[in-house]
């Protein structure tokens, strides 16, 4: 190269040569100490004003889950007299992690431990702040520390970091797989995060910072209270209004075995399988009346986003000739790869390879709930086929690492507008229904003599926009 050029070097191409290397200066300088304190280092002196773009074309502090301490300042940390990171971990962050918000007040905690290097003792003032002013105008996240803490020369010093989240000040969940699939904005407005701070108070250039996050989403809880005759109390007692879905039970399935912690081999498996019809009018899907159809999937493990791994891939055999006639799959923009983020529904005509997608996959992140709407013309249905049988394979693949089919529903026969069972909610609706904090509803289960399906077994409900783990769904079995 000339060696005067220039142009743009970033990403982690960029930034794992600056970061190595400064670790390297560091371990030179300090060969007694840990791999934990050289990376405390390095973190606790990082520059935290950092924007996602020039500030010149009006851009915005970056969010912690972005640039974690900030840009390295290896000149600071080598001499910083100072280091923290939490105690149990020996991470320089404190993770709080996500949690569901479902009741009003949820109260966490980690501890700090503190080094000094330095032959004289210390006396630190802590503070707190929030990255951004619309986070602490909220009020809805509290962060309390000690307004002091003294470590001794040469030693360690603690102090505990409380957390205290209102769940009904946080704003709705509105994070999803599908339009906002690759909004980093979306996530920012969602999570929670800031700065610990601790200076020397007889010496303020001695000052470090520990990053904190947490990402809470305020959350539904319900439960289940079956009544007299086919009628269920549903019950919310979580602060956010519980969206309640139901759809006809056409599958269900045992917990299988997880894939080892890093191990690159997740087993997504299925939990319940439903469907649903939606009757429209000309105009919507085409010229003619048609439908749109469902396929409500709950997994027994929460899916962090849509794109991978799991990929949930639906057989359709219309004309029941043996052969299947159509894949229904949620898969990235791009189809085949993970290049945009947002996640769609895509209808892959078998005979052609032909393939559209009409709609985004729903899917609120983090979560073990799951749709995929697709219109009958993407099938050559509509309104003039309802009642038509056609059969029906499911199965769950790992998408992104292995490749594997990891569990499968298998020899599922249904109907457009075929279901048996159909979900009445008193003060919602067919199929709908949204209930409050501390508000009930009654679902009624309509039995309409239907024999179409062959595995249907009553309504499975899916829960959003949040619930405790492992309550995101709930079944009503006819028997």
């Amino acid at each position: 190269g000339s060696g005067v050029g220039q142009q743009p070097f970033g990403g982690t191409s960029g930034a794992a040569p600056m970061v190595s290397g400064s670790a390297a200066l560091l371990k030179q300088a300090y060969p007694g100490r840990t791999l934990m304190e050289l990376k405390a280092a390095l973190v606790n002196t990082a520059e935290t004003n950092i924007t996602n773009k020039a500030a010149i074309g009006g851009g915005a502090l970056a969010a912690i889950t972005r640039i974690g301490g900030g840009e390295v300042r290896v000149d600071e940390a080598l001499v910083s007299p100072l280091i923290a990171y939490e105690a149990e971990t020996a991470a320089p962050s404190l993770s709080f992690t996500f949690h569901e918000v479902s009741q009003t007040k949820l109260k966490l905690s980690k501890w700090v431990a503190v080094r000094n290097y330095s032959d004289k003792e210390m006396k630190l003032r802590v503070s707190s702040d929030f990255r951004f002013a619309d986070d602490a105008a909220r009020g809805a996240v509290t962060v309390k520390v000690p307004r002091n803490v003294e470590v001794p020369a040469n030693d360690w010093g603690y102090f505990e970091v409380k957390v205290e989240i209102e769940g009904d000040k946080l704003p709705n969940w509105n994070l999803n797989s599908g339009s906002l699939g690759a909004s980093g904005d979306a996530l920012t407005a969602m999570e929670v995060d800031g700065y610990i701070y601790m200076t020397d108070q007889s010496d303020a250039a001695n000052r470090i910072q520990l990053p904190w996050h947490v990402l809470p989403r305020k959350a539904a809880n319900v439960t289940l209270r079956n009544m007299k005759g086919p009628d269920v109390q549903v019950r919310n007692r979580g602060v956010a209004t519980a969206t309640v879905e139901s759809y006809s039970l056409i599958g269900a399935n045992y917990n299988l075995p997880e894939g080892p912690a890093g191990g690159q081999a997740p087993v997504p498996d299925f939990h319940y399988l439903g469907y649903a019809t939606y009757p429209v009018p000309a105009g919507f899907c085409s010229a003619d009346e048609s439908f749109l159809l469902a396929f409500a999937v709950n997994t027994w493990e929460r899916q962090t986003h849509a794109v991978a791994p799991l990929s949930i891939e639906v057989y359709l055999d219309t004309n029941r000739d043996g052969n299947d006639d159509y894949l229904v799959i949620n898969r990235d923009v791009s189809l085949n790869n993970i290049t945009d983020g947002r996640n769609l529904v895509w209808v892959i005509d078998l005979s052609t390879g032909a393939a559209d997608a009409f709609f985004y996959t729903d899917h609120n992140t983090n979560s073990g709930n799951t749709v995929l709407l697709l219109c009958g013309e993407q099938i050559g249905m509509n309104a003039a086929n309802f009642g038509q049988p056609m059969n029906l394979n499911a199965y769950a693949t790992d998408f992104y690492f292995t490749g594997n089919v990891t569990d499968k529903f298998e020899g599922i026969t249904v109907a457009p507008l075929g279901e048996r069972y159909l979900g009445l909610f008193a003060n919602g609706g067919l199929g709908f229904s949204d209930i409050g904090f501390k508000q009930n509803d009654v679902l009624t289960v309509v039995d309409t003599g239907s024999t179409t399906n062959n595995t249907e077994m009553g309504l499975v409900l899916l829960y959003r926009p949040g619930a405790p783990v492992g309550a995101e769904a709930g079944v009503v079995v006819v028997r």
